[in-house]
């Protein structure tokens, strides 16, 4: 038997153009670096050290390494959870929004969180791409609230996990803390987001990064700083394109079936 062909203006099968249809190339090409420098990194320790952001050495002139030092991490643990929430917050924010969003929050965060504190704390020698996570999750979590539009789920339960993950175990209670009290955090969310269309998940996770983002900020923490990058980003008014119009148009259809109206 011959199915009929299906109905291009059918919202259940436009979900995912209506997040965003953009080519996520940025992504794509700084995770390819991220993970195959991450792992050369820690297989070579020289090669880690000569990346790795060191205020000495950048007050010396190696100012590269504000930004080198974004592509390496320090243990494998930080190269897992780091590549990715890279790879599935930096898709979702480069699809919907573009290129440009994407490098103003996830190069501006990593490179203000790495002056900040290299202006701040001289003594302190470190490597990750969190600080540009966070920057991303924050331009996710705060312009999904603005626009009332659900991200997908995959991203979002990592943006979601990462904000109370990196308050609890940069302000003292650990990792043992952290784990299970984001992972409860994430359930109540997504809940929500499953069965109300996150009328109270998309509010309560912006309003949860910007509370980490000033929290973590005061303590100068690089997490904290990334994180209110893009919470600032997320919060700029933006004109909209007739593409983005039309888009969000969709998107309400789509939330409009899966509520069964």
């Amino acid at each position: 038997m011959t199915l009929p062909p299906a109905d291009p203006a059918d919202p259940r099968l436009t979900a995912e153009r209506a997040w965003g249809a953009r080519r996520p190339w940025a992504t794509l090409v700084t995770a390819v670096l991220v993970a195959v420098l991450g792992v050369v990194g820690l297989l070579v320790p020289a090669v880690h050290d000569a990346l790795t952001r060191d205020p000495s050495l950048v007050a010396d002139g190696e100012w590269w390494r504000l930004g080198s030092s974004m592509l390496v991490q320090t243990w494998w643990g930080q190269y897992a959870f780091n590549l990715a929430g890279l790879v599935l917050v930096g898709w979702a924010v480069e699809r919907r929004w573009g290129t440009g969003w994407w490098l103003a929050a996830a190069v501006g965060g990593g490179l203000v969180a790495a002056v900040v504190l290299t202006v701040a704390n001289p003594s302190l020698v470190e490597a990750g791409t969190s600080d540009a996570v966070g920057g991303l999750v924050g331009l996710l979590l705060v312009r999904a609230w603005r626009e009332r539009a659900a991200p997908p789920l995959l991203p979002f339960v990592y943006a979601a996990f990462w904000v109370p993950y990196v308050l609890l175990t940069g302000i003292g209670p650990g990792y043992l803390v952290a784990g299970p009290v984001a992972s409860v955090v994430v359930a109540l969310l997504v809940a929500d987001l499953r069965h109300r269309g996150g009328r109270v998940a998309l509010p309560a996770a912006a309003a949860l990064a910007g509370v980490v983002a000033v929290t973590l900020t005061v303590a100068l923490d690089g997490h904290g700083l990334g994180l209110a990058v893009g919470a600032l980003l997320g919060a700029v008014p933006w004109r909209q394109t007739r593409r983005e119009t039309r888009r969000e148009g969709v998107s309400k259809n789509v939330r409009a079936v899966r509520r069964g109206e």
